[in-house]
């Protein structure tokens, strides 16, 4: 029996997490100049990257054409230690079995993947957009389109054990990841191309709206209980599935307004739905060799025809599988005070700007099908089909606050701008849910830059830590067999009242999944981003 659904969403998170706007699971800010004020830049985005932080700063591009690019490059560096120790092996089969790491601590797990399109650790996350006011058509408008990328970091590589990468199957001698069943390896990426428009109402009021049609990847490795009571963890009990899915579907918009009651401030407010997810893809499945039904062998089979609830047309190496999730609303707003000299001429600007994430609408949970049945070698086709799956990660709604500001000085014929910013969010994972595979950890942003604008090209470069030090997962609960769940007198907490996840086993309902916490131990993480960007003007 392979509970193989926790593999859907587990990368699928991260890859959809496709809000803009900031807190819980995604960064501050979009592109160079954003990013470099720590994200406090809803009033003050005035050219492509208003696409992305508030469509109402369109209003303030440059006459003409403007074509802004733009990216922040991210880095997050992140170890997970895991509390306890590697649990002693008992066979159920006829023959025991020692292994030199049984008794052992859990080793350190360092993150360490490797971008597709990265350098090194760092991935370039983009901002492209156009601006227009279309020849001055229409007094007051500006349209744009574009393509941009959450700011965040979906990739994770958990495979590493003191300095050796783990094979399932391939040597049972070696101490497997204790991270395994939350995430091993994980690559993704979201794209929106957007258009969105600007319109100068009066002098004092802008107004604007974005439409976009996203598109999400993913593919990730993950670790499951192979039979449904692998308290022991034994890798020969395990099984580790691999999902290749995609989205080319998911539509999100915003608003946006700012408001001068005066010239020199600015009050911005934007809203951004929610994002509806539902991705379809393959999954493929390997059992280790003790997994077996009634003492036989066994396996995953495809489930196909009428029965099938994904998609027809699964094989036995290419399993079909769906998730659903949903990407929260959130909504942010924000005050600006400018600064101009006795000339009238602009020379600086400080932001505040609030921020709220409705992560904790459902707690965030996913559902996962993969249509595929468990049976015996000898009857494949009278197996039992997986359950759909809830993926339980324990969000809550999420705050932020971010502070920054700007100052120009004049630089001989052109103007040399400097950014910095600071910014707090507050934790998307309530206490003890914190996990691997997603970052739900509060952090303190610290951000700078600078901007060197000419008669038609400005340049702009920046750099940023994310601080989020270390957190513990601190629950003393290590079931086994003969001591079953976290309540006490042998019987498992019920799925409400559980602090962390569980592994899953999809041939029991989501409300029988047996307790066994998985992310007890401590995360130690940051973020360092490097930020460059050009734009200009005819």
């Amino acid at each position: 029996m392979k509970p193989t659904s926790l593999v859907v969403s587990v990368g699928l998170v991260a890859a959809a997490a496709g809000q803009a706007g900031a807190g819980g699971l995604t960064l501050p800010g979009a592109g160079a100049v954003s990013t470099s004020r720590a994200g406090a830049s809803l009033a003050a985005a005035d050219d492509g990257e208003a696409l992305v932080i508030n469509p109402a700063g369109l209003a303030k591009a440059h006459e003409g054409t403007e074509i802004t690019v733009s990216a922040a490059i991210i880095s997050y560096a992140m170890k997970f230690t895991r509390s306890g120790t590697y649990d002693a092996i008992t066979d159920s089969g006829a023959m025991a079995e020692d292994h030199a790491y049984e008794g052992q601590k859990y080793p350190t797990i360092t993150n360490a993947p490797k971008p597709p399109l990265g350098i090194g650790s760092y991935q370039p996350v983009p901002v492209v957009a156009i601006t227009s006011d279309l020849g001055g058509a229409i007094k007051g408008l500006r349209a744009a389109i574009g393509l941009y990328a959450p700011n965040a970091y979906p990739f994770r590589d958990m495979t590493q054990v003191n300095g050796h990468p783990f094979e399932f199957n391939r040597n049972f001698d070696q101490p497997p990841p204790p991270t395994r069943y939350d995430i091993m390896n994980q690559e993704a990426a979201i794209l929106v191309p957007s258009i969105a428009a600007g319109y100068r109402i009066t002098d004092k009021l802008d107004v604007g709206a974005r439409f976009g049609m996203a598109f999400a990847t993913l593919k990730s490795t993950v670790a499951v209980w192979g039979l449904p009571f692998n308290y022991q963890e034994w890798v020969k009990e395990d099984g580790q599935v691999k999902i290749d899915a995609k989205d080319s579907w998911i539509p999100t918009w915003s608003l946006g307004a700012t408001f001068r009651p005066v010239p020199a401030i600015e009050l911005a407010a934007n809203y951004t739905s929610s994002i509806d997810v539902n991705a379809k893809g393959t999954a493929t499945a390997v059992t280790g060799p003790n997994v077996t039904i009634g003492g036989q062998p066994s396996g995953l089979f495809p489930v196909t025809g009428a029965n099938a609830k994904c998609a027809d047309g699964g094989t036995m190496t290419a399993f079909k599988a769906c998730a659903s999730l949903a990407i929260p609303q959130n909504a942010q707003i924000g005050v600006r005070y400018k600064f101009f000299d006795h000339a009238g001429t602009f020379r600086g600007d400080v932001e505040l700007d609030l921020d709220w994430e409705n992560w904790g609408k459902n707690e965030n949970n996913y559902n996962v099908v993969i249509d595929a049945q468990a049976s015996t070698l000898q009857s494949p086709d009278s197996g039992i089909q997986l359950k759909p799956s809830v993926i339980y990660h324990g969000f809550q709604d999420t705050y932020a606050a971010r502070f920054g500001g700007s100052y120009v000085l004049p630089a001989g014929g052109a103007d040399l701008t400097l950014r910095g910013g600071l910014g707090y969010d507050t934790a998307a994972a309530k206490d003890g849910w914190e996990r691997v595979d997603v970052d739900g950890a509060a952090r303190t942003t610290i951000a700078v830059g600078a901007g060197y604008k000419m008669r038609r090209v400005e340049i702009n470069a920046g750099f940023g830590v994310i601080l989020e030090g270390s957190r513990t997962n601190a629950r003393a609960c290590n079931p086994t067999i003969s001591a079953q769940g976290c309540a006490g007198n042998n019987m498992d907490q019920l799925q409400g009242d559980r602090t962390g996840p569980d592994p899953t086993t999809p041939l029991s309902s989501p409300i029988q999944q047996a307790e066994s916490p998985v992310n007890q131990g401590t995360i130690v993480s940051h973020y360092v981003m490097f930020m460059l960007g050009a734009k200009t003007w005819f």
